[in-house]
C-alpha cells in the first residue's frame, strides 16, 4: 500500500455534515474557526473566500477544501457585512430577501472529522487551502463523488453508513492527489516529500517495511542519493529527519493497533520497530506522555 492510502487508512474520514446554501447579491458569510476539514464546491455563481490574507475566488464547479481554518468569509463583494453562520442557519432566507432581480449563487458547503487517535497527521498533508478549478479533471471527479455522497447520504440503503465513509476516503483521496502535484509553495510535509521522485522512493520503502531496521545511509541509497544530501533535502521537504519521520510513522502505527486491537504488546512492539516490550514502552512513553498500556485503555473508555 502506497504512503498516502496507509495514512488516509488511519485518519478515517468520518462525521459527515453538510448542507446546500443558496443566496442572493448582496451577501457575505463568517464561518467561525472549527478543528474539522471543511469542504466546498461552487454550484452556482461566484464568491470570494478569505482566509486571513488569502484571497481566492471561486466559480461554478471549483471545489475548495481546507484542514481546521481558522475564522474566514465568503463573499460576493468587498464591502458587505457578513452575517454568521449560525444566524444563517437558524434562519436560510437571511440572505435570500433581495428580489428576483438579484444574482443567486447557490454552493455545497460541509465538514468532517478524522478519528483518533491519528488525526493530527492532517496538518500534515493539507496545505492551508486545497483548490481544484473546475476546468480541472479532478474537479469533474470531485464533483460526481458529491453527489454520490448526497444520494447516499439522503437514502436509507443498508450499509449506508459504510458507504459514507468510504466516500469521504475517496473524495480526500482526490483531493490530495490534486495537491501533490502541486509542488511550487507547498507547505513541508508527506505530499511535499511524495512529489519528489526521490525522496518518494525513501518514503515509500519506509512505509512498506516500517519495522525495518532503517538507517539515514539504507533510505539515501532507497533514494539514489548521498546520506549528507538526502537528510538535508528529507527535512527541507518533509519538516523533519528521516528518522523523525520514521519514529513518528511507527508511533502512529502503534496507536492504531493500540486503540483498534488486542494484539499482544510484542506484536505492537514488533510494529514499531522494537523488538522488545520494554523498548517499545519506553520510546512510547516518551513520545506520548503516557504508556503503551494507559494509552489503550484511555482510548477504549
Amino acid at each position: 500500500m502506497d504512503p498516502l492510502s496507509q495514512v488516509i487508512g488511519l485518519l478515517r474520514p468520518r462525521e459527515l455534515s453538510w448542507r446546500m446554501i443558496s443566496v442572493q447579491a448582496p451577501w457575505a458569510i463568517q464561518f467561525p474557526a472549527v478543528d474539522a476539514v471543511v469542504f466546498g464546491q461552487m454550484i452556482k455563481g461566484t464568491c470570494t473566500l478569505e482566509r486571513g490574507e488569502v484571497r481566492l475566488s471561486l466559480r461554478p464547479g471549483d471545489f475548495m477544501m481546507m484542514a481546521c481554518p481558522p475564522e474566514w468569509v465568503m463573499r460576493s463583494g468587498p464591502e458587505i457585512e457578513p452575517i454568521g453562520m449560525k444566524a444563517l442557519f437558524a434562519d436560510p432566507t437571511a440572505l435570500q430577501k433581495c428580489g428576483p432581480a438579484a444574482p443567486a449563487a447557490r454552493f455545497l458547503a460541509g465538514h468532517f472529522l478524522f478519528a483518533e487517535p491519528n488525526a493530527d497527521h492532517i496538518a500534515g498533508l493539507l496545505s492551508p487551502i486545497v483548490h481544484v478549478r473546475a476546468s480541472d479533471v479532478a474537479a469533474q471527479r470531485l464533483g460526481r463523488l458529491l453527489s454520490l455522497l448526497d444520494d447516499e447520504a439522503t437514502a436509507d440503503r443498508p450499509g449506508r453508513s459504510l458507504a459514507l465513509d468510504r466516500l469521504l476516503e475517496v473524495i480526500l483521496v482526490e483531493s490530495l492527489r490534486h495537491r501533490a502535484t502541486q509542488v511550487d509553495g507547498m507547505r513541508p510535509g508527506l505530499l511535499a516529500g511524495l512529489a519528489d521522485p526521490r525522496i518518494s522512493r525513501a518514503l515509500r520503502g519506509l512505509h512498506i517495511e516500517p519495522s525495518r531496521a532503517w538507517t539515514v545511509a539504507h533510505l539515501a541509497r532507497e533514494a539514489g542519493m548521498s546520506r549528507a544530501g538526502f537528510a538535508a533535502r528529507f527535512a527541507e521537504i518533509v519538516g523533519m529527519s528521516p528518522i523523525g519521520y520514521l519514529s513518528a510513522w511507527r508511533m502512529s502505527l502503534a496507536k492504531a493497533a493500540l486503540v483498534s486491537s488486542k494484539r499482544p504488546m510484542i506484536e505492537v512492539a514488533e510494529i514499531a520497530g522494537y523488538g522488545s516490550v520494554s523498548a517499545f514502552s519506553t520510546a512510547f512513553s516518551r513520545a506520548t506522555g503516557v504508556s503503551p498500556t494507559v494509552y489503550s485503555q484511555t482510548a477504549r473508555d
